[in-house]
């Protein structure tokens, strides 16, 4: 095995071993993201290096050598920057176990978590954000000393299933589930052994679904499907058991990795740019903070989610109308600043976030609140094939927004204690 692929796979578990160890002791969030990164853009990589899926596009479209002297150092980067100093945020660190005294706050979020799936569809990113508060509100009542609203917990995590199985869609299903197992973690502080099973039984469903998810999209997007649910269960039961082959090829399980791999994206780049096209010296850098900063209303033109504008850009490749592909942080440094000065980038990129982390969790000391909000803050910085238009723009207003709520709550807190003292 060369080199960079030895030190990568070490990379990748120095990450599992920080994220596992964590577990019960912090909120690994930065630890997951570092998790998905390391196996979209090394793991998968390796995968498909060694045992090529022969698809006719989804293939490695540089060699190991040229891919991995690049991915594994911007990798190393930027999960030891934040690995070595996520550390001095411990400090500001308070106990997850006092939000039970907000249950009525976490109740609130839920209540107008659903309210914004129903009626605030119009606004947009803000209405999104909004339609998010009920999975916020859960966490809060998660920890709630009343059995009553801790059962609203298990419902938001069973409509958020049942919502995804009747979309087809289970990208916030898989991130929703590992974040709420944070909390989880946190409160009872799983044995390394529950750990495993616990990752064991993950990998078992996360596979099988990836197997299963083509073909169940198929049925149901074509109207074959009479009850999703039913369909759904015989799908995933039948995978796990192995008494169903679904189809060979497009639907089969040995595209799993298919799925996983990012590097074919990141390697399309490297040999699109500079061969073809330019290095774009950091424009689309500078597009993604200006998309960040400024409303839709002052930039009309700004970036829009979905990735088909970059992705053709960045990799030279058609992807359809209806086609959702992220060039990824990585790609998206490589194809602005090459591979010395994308590899830089990255770790100036871990900066950026542990600055927001930080600032975050020293506001917690006086708000413990934003414990609970900081998986939705960092809902999209833990994708790891997400570009960085899209990240910054969700990391920066979800930001603003969660802390101007909680000042208007801290403002109401204090008005209303004032004026009980006065009444009284």
């Amino acid at each position: 095995m060369e080199f960079w692929t030895v030190v990568g796979l070490l990379t990748v578990g120095i990450v599992i071993f920080r994220f596992t160890d964590e577990l019960g002791k912090s909120l690994p969030i930065l630890e997951l993201m570092l998790l998905v990164a390391g196996l979209q853009w090394i793991i998968g990589p390796i995968i498909e290096y060694a045992n090529p899926s022969m698809n006719l596009r989804y293939f490695m479209y540089v060699d190991k050598t040229t891919y991995m002297s690049f991915v594994v150092p911007g990798y190393m980067l930027f999960a030891f920057t934040i690995l070595l100093r996520i550390k001095k945020s411990k400090k500001y660190y308070r106990n997850l176990d006092d939000l039970q005294y907000y249950s009525k706050i976490g109740l609130f979020l839920v209540i107008i978590g659903f309210v914004s799936d129903i009626a605030l569809g119009f606004l947009g990113f803000f209405g999104y954000i909004i339609a998010n508060f009920k999975y916020v509100g859960a966490i809060i009542l998660f920890f709630s000393q009343n059995k009553k609203l801790r059962v609203l917990f298990y419902l938001v995590i069973i409509l958020l299933l049942y919502r995804s199985i009747y979309s087809g869609m289970f990208h916030d299903l898989i991130l929703w589930s590992v974040l709420y197992y944070m909390f989880w973690a946190y409160r009872y502080k799983p044995s390394i052994k529950t750990k495993l099973v616990s990752y064991s039984i993950a990998l078992l469903l996360l596979i099988s679904l990836q197997s299963i998810k083509a073909a169940y999209r198929a049925e149901v997007w074509r109207g074959n499907s009479s009850n999703n649910i039913e369909l759904f269960t015989s799908l995933m039961y039948n995978n796990i058991v192995g008494q169903e082959d679904l189809v060979n090829g497009e639907y089969g399980s040995e595209n799993n990795n298919v799925r996983l791999n990012q590097g074919w994206i990141i390697s399309a780049i490297m040999t699109h740019i500079p061969s073809n096209v330019n290095y774009l010296g950091g424009s689309t850098v500078i597009t993604a903070f200006e998309s960040a900063l400024l409303p839709r209303v002052l930039a009309p033109d700004k970036v829009k989610a979905g990735g088909r504008k970059n992705f053709k850009r960045f990799t030279g490749l058609e992807i359809g109308e209806s086609t959702s592909m992220g060039i990824s942080i990585i790609g998206e440094a490589y194809g602005n600043f090459g591979v010395y000065g994308g590899i830089l980038f990255m770790g100036i990129w871990a900066w950026l976030i542990l600055f927001v982390w930080r600032l975050l969790i020293k506001k917690s000391t006086n708000q413990i609140l934003i414990y609970a909000f900081l998986p939705l803050v960092f809902l999209q910085v833990i994708k790891a094939e997400t570009e960085l238009a899209v990240v910054l723009n969700h990391l920066v207003k979800t930001g603003v927004v969660v802390l101007v709520l909680l000042i208007i709550y801290k403002i109401f807190i204090s008005v209303y204690k004032k004026e009980t003292r006065i009444a009284f």
